[in-house]
Formats: structure tokens, C-alpha cells, sequence
């Protein structure tokens, strides 16, 4: 067998001040024997949780791929007077120094959350997240003693100390939880081959979008293995996190004929490498089925079908913010890199004309693009010389 090891640099505490008493893992939960069910809503493609500090009630994103987090609103709202900077890296490995304060309580339904800590950051002016309207994070170390149920297709959570109380219907596989932050990692498996199996532990982010991302040091690692296709590279840049659009950088884009996680295989799953330290599977996992993060027990469990076969078709390009503006961030088909090119500016999609929109309305052209595969594109290039209309199916 072979494994591709985890490189988590997530969290760099940078000074000492209340470096004993805030602690990313320190937090309790007062209830016992609890069994709590929270309904959300989806919101441009997130998770949105209703979430009560001090009486009052926010709106949280669900993201176990990062600690808890709060809007500079927030913070001014509960006044926490503990607090420490440290050294903080997103999901494009771009780092930054963050406040780090004390939350005496984080409500979720009648679950009450005691001494926990958060990042801040200012959500309300950060160029994408904004259109959010998210007053946070909630993350995995919220739930480090918990059992996390996530279902989508009935937009609920349930958080329990039981396992027993869900009634798995499927076996679980290992759980890792890494850092502070306990971030949670499983086991993938892209090979077939039951004698040579080519595994990896990869982070279950339910912030992220989409359904899987390699990173390049895993893919640099494994291409030996012959487990994907190759189907194009690209200079550009797509990702955005919170300190930013990603450097420019080459990309892949792979297609994995085989992908098993736990008693699951999925079929034809094209993706493509990110600059994060490691691989990651977002939110589309869950248009699958359920999954369980069992934090307590350290056990993951997904009840999905056996067999799964993905229809998702190559793209042609991916989009991205650059300097405020809708634009071209890879470009995978070989035949359109002839009319469009990283950087140009996106003005029209189908019968979106982005000079007649609001800027947060960019997320309904996003998710169009994801549910339609046949449509108009309209680009002006970066020294604004040429406008070019090109067919995308």
C-alpha cells in the first residue's frame, strides 16, 4: 500500500500572552446525554447556521475545514476583553496575523458551547465573503467532544455525545483529528488495485465548493502511481481565500477513473490540484448522501450508494475575482486558449451583463454556469484592445 502522509500548517502561535488559557481545543459542552437537531439553510452554496451569542442571533457558515471565526460586528458586540495575535494560513497557504479572542458561549439550539475561542476577521468588508452577509465560522473545534451529523438533502445538523442515537447505517473508517483546530482528516483510495492501493488522508471541508481538490505536493507525489488521467495544464489562478485570490501558479486538471471513500466508489471524477498543503473534499460529497464526523470517537461514517457515477464533464475554463472584477482564472480547453486568456475580463454570461449587476450578484452567474453546460461568453482582454464572444458547451 501506498500512503501519501498529511503536511498540516494550519495555526503558528505568534505571541505568548494567554497562550495557556486561549486554546482552540479548550472549550466544553454543559449538556450530557444530548441529541440536538439544527435546522439551516443553504445560502449561495453554504451551510448557514442560526447561532446565538450573547441573545443574540447570527448567521454562521458550517466549516470544518476551519477554526471558529467571527466579523469584527461580532466581536464588537460581545466585548471579549481576551484576546492573543498568532499567524494564520488559508486555504491557498497565503498567511496573515489574525486576533485570536475568548467567546464565554456559542448557543446551537439548546446546546450551549462553553469557553471557547475564535478568529477575527473582517468579514464585512473582505471582497467576496461580504456578499455572505455571514457574521462567522463555526468550525471543527467547536465540536471536538461531538458527533456531528450533516444532511443536505434534509438541510440539517444533528450534534449528539451518542452515536448510538443516529443509528449509523453504514461501517465508519478512521478519523483523524489534527492540531488544535481538530481538523478532520479520512482515508481516500484512488487505486483499484486491492494489492497496490494508493491512499491518502484527505480534509473533509464543508466550507469549500465543489466536490474534491488535490493538492500538488500530493500530486507531484503520486504521479508515479498512474491512478489519473491527466487532461490538461493551465497558469492562472481560481481559488480564493481569506486573504485573497491565490498567486498565479500552474494548475492540473485530472480525471480519477476510481475514488473510495469508505464502502463508496465513485466513478469519473474530474478535478484539479490547488496550491493547499493537502487535498481536501468539499460540500458536493454531500449531494451523495450523509455524513457522520464522529469527534468523540474519533470515526467517520458516510451513507451514500456503493457505486456512485459522477456526469460532470471537463470545463473549459474557471473564473475567479481579480482586482474586483469577474475574470478568467484557468483556461483548460486547448482550442479556446486561442480566444480567451488568464486575466481577461468577464462581461457577459448568457444573459448576465455584469456592468448591469451588483458586484455579490457574481454568485448567481456561478451557479449557472455550474448547472448549465451550454452558453455565451463574453470577454474583453486585460488591455481592454479586443472584446472576443466565444460558445462554452
Amino acid at each position: 500500500m501506498i500512503r501519501l502522509s498529511k503536511l498540516l500548517v494550519f495555526l503558528f502561535l505568534s505571541s505568548p500572552v494567554f497562550s495557556q488559557k486561549l486554546a482552540l481545543d479548550k472549550g466544553k459542552i454543559n449538556q450530557k446525554d444530548y441529541y440536538q437537531e439544527i435546522d439551516f439553510e443553504i445560502v449561495n452554496d453554504k451551510i448557514m447556521l442560526p447561532v446565538v451569542i450573547n441573545n443574540k442571533t447570527y448567521s454562521f457558515l458550517l466549516d470544518t475545514g476551519a477554526p471558529n471565526l467571527i466579523s469584527k460586528r461580532v466581536l464588537e458586540d460581545i466585548n471579549s476583553t481576551k484576546s492573543k495575535k498568532i499567524k494564520v494560513s488559508d486555504a491557498n497557504s497565503q498567511s496573515d496575523e489574525m486576533e485570536l479572542v475568548a467567546i464565554q458561549s456559542i448557543e446551537l439550539g439548546d446546546l450551549s458551547f462553553e469557553n471557547n475561542v475564535a478568529l477575527v476577521s473582517d468579514l464585512e468588508n473582505h471582497f467576496i465573503l461580504k456578499c455572505f452577509k455571514m457574521d462567522g465560522f463555526i468550525g471543527s473545534n467547536l465540536f471536538h467532544k461531538s458527533i456531528l451529523k450533516i444532511s443536505l438533502k434534509n438541510k440539517k445538523i444533528i450534534v449528539t455525545d451518542d452515536i448510538k442515537k443516529l443509528n449509523p447505517q453504514s461501517k465508519p473508517s478512521k478519523l483523524l483529528l489534527i492540531g488544535q483546530q481538530k481538523s478532520p482528516y479520512i482515508e481516500v483510495d484512488y487505486s483499484s488495485d486491492k494489492k497496490n492501493r494508493v491512499v491518502e488522508d484527505v480534509l473533509i471541508d464543508t466550507g469549500m465548493d465543489g466536490f474534491f481538490e488535490m493538492s500538488k505536493r500530493a500530486f507531484g507525489i503520486l504521479s508515479k502511481e498512474n491512478v489519473w488521467n491527466e487532461l490538461s495544464r493551465s497558469s492562472g489562478s481560481n481559488s480564493i481565500g481569506l486573504f485573497g485570490t491565490a498567486p498565479v501558479n500552474e494548475q492540473v486538471l485530472f480525471n480519477l477513473p476510481f475514488f473510495k471513500l469508505n464502502n463508496t466508489i465513485f466513478e469519473n471524477l474530474i478535478s484539479n490540484t490547488t496550491d493547499d498543503n493537502n487535498s481536501r473534499i468539499g460540500l458536493d460529497l454531500l449531494q451523495h448522501g450523509d455524513i457522520i464526523i464522529d469527534f468523540k470517537n474519533k470515526k467517520f461514517y458516510y451513507e451514500a450508494n456503493e457505486s456512485i457515477v459522477l456526469d460532470k464533464k471537463a470545463p473549459m475554463y474557471s473564473a475567479t475575482i481579480l482586482d474586483n472584477k469577474y475574470s478568467i482564472g484557468f483556461v483548460w480547453n486547448e482550442q479556446l486558449r486561442e480566444k480567451i486568456k488568464f486575466g481577461d475580463e468577464i462581461i457577459r454570461v448568457d444573459s448576465f451583463y455584469l456592468d448591469q449587476m451588483d458586484f455579490c450578484d457574481i454568485v448567481k452567474i456561478k451557479r449557472f454556469r455550474k448547472s448549465n453546460q451550454s452558453y455565451e461568453l463574453e470577454v474583453k482582454s486585460k488591455d481592454n484592445s479586443t472584446t472576443q464572444i466565444v460558445k462554452i458547451e
